[in-house]
Formats: C-alpha cells, sequence, structure tokens
C-alpha cells in the first residue's frame, strides 16, 4: 500500500503542468535588461547594458534549437554580409564545452560560458533559446523564446528598427 501511494504521489508530480515561457520569464518587453559583465571566449568582455543595439541570446551547448537557431543566424548574417552586436550567453557549461559548441556551429559573434547560470537566472527560470533585442539604453525592445523558423528573420527587422 505504502508503494501504491509513492507511486501515485510520483504520477501526480509527472503530470504537473510546466510553467508556459511568459511565466518562467523575468523579463518583459519595456523592462531594462539585467546588468550583467562577463568574460567572452575571446578574451573581450561582453557587458549589459552594451550601448548599442544588441541581440542577446541565451543558450545551452546541449539543446538542439540552440543549435540550430545559431547556426541558422549565423548563416544569415554570413550571407547578407551583416555586422551586428551580437553576444550568446549559455546556461551552464564549461569554457571548453561551449567553445566546442562555437567551433561546431562556425559562430563569429560573441560567445561566453555562463557555468554558474547567473545571467540566464537574471532573465528567466527555464527554456532556451531566449533571444532579446536590447536598445542603447538596454531597453528589452522584443524577444522570442525557444526557436521558430522565422525568429532569425523577426530578430533582424527588430534590430534594424533600432540602427536605422
Amino acid at each position: 500500500m505504502m508503494l501504491a501511494a509513492a507511486l501515485f504521489a510520483g504520477c501526480e508530480a509527472i503530470n504537473e503542468e510546466l510553467p508556459s515561457y511568459q511565466q518562467s520569464s523575468k523579463v518583459r518587453v519595456g523592462d531594462l535588461a539585467p546588468m550583467f559583465k562577463i568574460e567572452a571566449l575571446d578574451g573581450t568582455e561582453l557587458t549589459m547594458p552594451s550601448h548599442e543595439p544588441t541581440l542577446l541570446i541565451l543558450f545551452s551547448h546541449t539543446c538542439p534549437d540552440c543549435r540550430n537557431m545559431m547556426s541558422d543566424l549565423q548563416q544569415y548574417l554570413d550571407s547578407n554580409a551583416l555586422s551586428y552586436n551580437v553576444m550568446a550567453i549559455s546556461r551552464g557549461g564549461t569554457s571548453d564545452e561551449i567553445m566546442a559548441f562555437v567551433e561546431e556551429c562556425n559562430l563569429a559573434f560573441k560567445v561566453a560560458a555562463d557555468e554558474s547560470k547567473e545571467i540566464y537566472y537574471q532573465y528567466a527560470d527555464m527554456y532556451v533559446p531566449r533571444c532579446y533585442v536590447i536598445d542603447v539604453e538596454g531597453v528589452i525592445r522584443f524577444m522570442t523564446y525557444e526557436y521558430q523558423p522565422d525568429d532569425i528573420q523577426q530578430l533582424i527587422t527588430e534590430l534594424n528598427k533600432l540602427i536605422y
């Protein structure tokens, strides 16, 4: 009987609904982006606010959607000869693991390994990738959750609104 009760209790936990993307977000469009300072894999310092329009990507090196999104973004940037201030910050992972991810995806933009997940948890509780278009004052102007095929074009369009 105790075993049955334990199994039943376990099933209830499994059936719990996960929070929505909005519920798991700690920031919204119109909010100031949380401040941070972190060293990128190339040794440069990434800060928020960066005082220029920025695309901030929070990702996991083990997430297939993150891999696809970042590879698609890099291909888009390469094929259009475009240059933007792009910062990608891992949600966990060692510098070596993140460097391997960067090399596999042929990423040319700034990437940092946040082993402690400190930066990620300023923005959200769960789900990756998360992308934020942030203006020169550090205000979040647009954001996406996870990865959908039209996200790249939407992110670029929103960045262009801040630049041109």
